[in-house]
């Protein structure tokens, strides 16, 4: 069974599937790389688009009886993409944010591309302080995680967690975020893949190809670790993480000069 932890399939509320039917098509995709369960994580406050949760849980709940009346056999769950910005904590305590399970225990956070927020720290510290894992989204895909791993370390660390993408890990990106999952992977600082998918050419799924390559890099027993992780994410259940391993300090620049 898999269990797929962030994709875009509600029609027209963000940059993922447009209509119904590309929504249907994503989802028979999914159900043919044998995804049985999806989490539906659309983008919230990330300066684009506001899907708030009482909106998700209706769009969620409209989509899943859709599938239903279409044949396709795939259980979806209303949650977010939630961009870190200063109202995050507000959010969160006014009770407009989805968490990836129904026990409010595990929250997918995404960063800005370029940078890691100035805040990151502080409000790791007070949800993991909470009971509440952050799941970083897609770290292979931020430029300063990806080039400081030792930041990265920091925050899972701390007692955060991370998910890769499929589409970064199989190829489908090119080599440079082959290399930097790999490196993620390597360290123990990547807890499971989830697909992220948005459009079924321009970001299609890719579990199947991703979860061979991780097979075949790293052994069946991580694949089955990767799978596990998703499970007990989604049951809200403690996930017993690997260690991290402590990459290397990035160098200090002297004057800008190295």
């Amino acid at each position: 069974m898999i269990i797929d932890l962030h994709s875009h399939l509600i029609p027209n509320v963000d940059d993922g599937a447009q209509t119904i039917e590309l929504s249907l098509e994503l989802a028979r995709q999914a159900v043919n790389e044998g995804v049985e369960h999806m989490v539906l994580t659309p983008h919230h406050r990330n300066g684009a688009y506001l899907n708030r949760k009482n909106d998700v849980i209706r769009y969620a709940k409209n989509l899943q009886e859709q599938y239903e009346q279409a044949g396709v056999n795939l259980k979806v769950y209303p949650s977010q993409e939630i961009r870190l910005t200063e109202h995050f904590l507000d959010d969160l305590y006014n009770g407009d944010l989805l968490s990836l399970d129904g026990a409010g225990k595990y929250y997918l956070i995404e960063f800005p591309s370029d940078r890691v927020p100035s805040n990151t720290n502080e409000v790791f510290q007070e949800l993991i302080s909470g009971g509440i894992t952050p799941v970083i989204a897609h770290p292979e895909r931020n430029h300063e995680l990806a080039n400081n791993l030792y930041r990265l370390y920091e925050l899972i660390n701390m007692g955060s967690m991370s998910q890769i993408t499929t589409s970064s890990y199989s190829g489908y990106y090119g080599d440079k975020l082959v290399e930097n999952s790999k490196q993620i992977i390597q360290n123990n600082l990547a807890h499971i893949l989830a697909s992220d998918v948005h459009h079924i050419k321009h970001r299609p799924m890719n579990m199947e190809v991703a979860f061979d390559r991780l097979e075949v890099d790293f052994g069946a027993e991580l694949v089955e670790y990767f799978k596990s992780n998703a499970r007990d994410i989604l049951n809200g259940d403690p996930v017993k993480a690997k260690t991290p391993i402590e990459p290397k300090k990035p160098r200090k620049k002297w004057f800008g000069l190295f």
